[in-house]
């Protein structure tokens, strides 16, 4: 006979009752949950097991890996095992969990949004560098981020700079409800306005800063991405066209209206386009000055447009 384990409480004082059963066990799903994972290819079975199971059952990791022996209910047992099923499937897990950490906060993701990466990161730090510069000019300083998504760009810029207004775009009105939500959640959305257009072709400007993380990997790459972006994450927000640039470019031609004199324009790219883009700035208007910025790896990961004051 199996050895009766231990109840556990939830935070909210509800009891986790003795499984009775040894696979029903914390230790047990933990292991059940890392060996399929792994064997399906995901990264970090043990610690993602350790996460899906956090969420299903309320309870903190330290409560469960402090208490292995004891047992979870048929229902918590059951909402794990789906999550562990479709992170087998390869499904993001953010998309599991609905959310994901970004500079410091956490943002809802669905289906419908790009999942913030660390790289954006270093795009948020340049803007926000060229806004504590931009502060003792202008009040408030206007903003447009394109391409918007989960919102993640904007939100956080207006979280970090409270003189700082924003506009921001985005071609799916699903991805706007999830930047809206995200802006509710930060305390930011008076500041927000969304706007459902292709780039930026319903707005006129002038905006001060212009951020932009649009699709930049080159369309005969998409099928050889890891199945946790080819199959899950929205290919509009992927594909940058033959060479990853085109949306890019369309946008730079854009600044001459968009860009106030003075202004500058931040743009995440994907790795070996910068001579490309740097040649497209060049090409559309004399006043517009680009840069390459390097993100901490080395990578030349974003291109700095700045505009001259006259």
């Amino acid at each position: 006979m199996a050895a009766k384990s231990s109840p556990l409480s939830s935070t909210d004082g509800r009891m986790f009752q003795p499984a009775g059963l040894g696979d029903s066990t914390v230790g047990a799903l933990l292991r059940g949950a890392e060996t399929r994972m792994r064997a399906a290819g995901a990264d970090a079975p043990r610690l993602t097991a350790l996460v899906l199971l956090e969420s299903a059952s309320g309870l903190s990791r330290e409560h469960l890996l402090a208490n292995p022996q004891a047992g979870l209910t048929p229902e918590v047992g059951a909402r794990f095992n789906d999550c562990v099923a479709r992170r087998c499937a390869r499904e993001p897990l953010a998309y599991i969990l609905g959310e994901r950490e970004f500079y410091g906060r956490p943002f809802a993701v669905t289906p419908a949004t790009l999942i913030p990466r660390p790289e954006t990161e270093g795009l948020v730090e340049l803007a926000l560098g060229y806004l504590q510069q931009l502060s003792r000019l202008m009040d408030p300083a206007l903003a447009l981020d394109v391409g918007t998504g989960s919102g993640a760009i904007a939100v956080t810029l207006l979280a970090e700079f409270p003189r700082l207004v924003v506009t921001a775009t985005d071609i799916e009105s699903s991805a706007l409800d999830v930047a809206q939500a995200n802006a509710k959640r930060h305390g930011v959305a008076s500041r927000l306005r969304l706007i459902v257009c292709d780039l930026a072709s319903a707005l006129a400007g002038p905006f001060n800063l212009i951020v932009a993380n649009l699709p930049y990997i080159p369309s005969n790459e998409l099928d050889g991405l890891q199945p946790d972006v080819r199959n899950y994450e929205p290919r509009i927000a992927l594909d940058g066209g033959t060479d990853g640039t085109h949306e890019i470019i369309r946008l730079i031609q854009c600044l001459p209206r968009l860009l106030a004199p003075a202004g500058a324009a931040f743009f995440e790219i994907g790795e070996g386009q910068g001579p490309t883009l740097e040649a497209a700035v060049h090409s559309v208007d004399g006043s517009l000055i680009p840069r390459i910025s390097r993100d901490a790896t080395g990578v030349e990961r974003y291109l700095v447009v700045r505009r001259s004051a006259v």
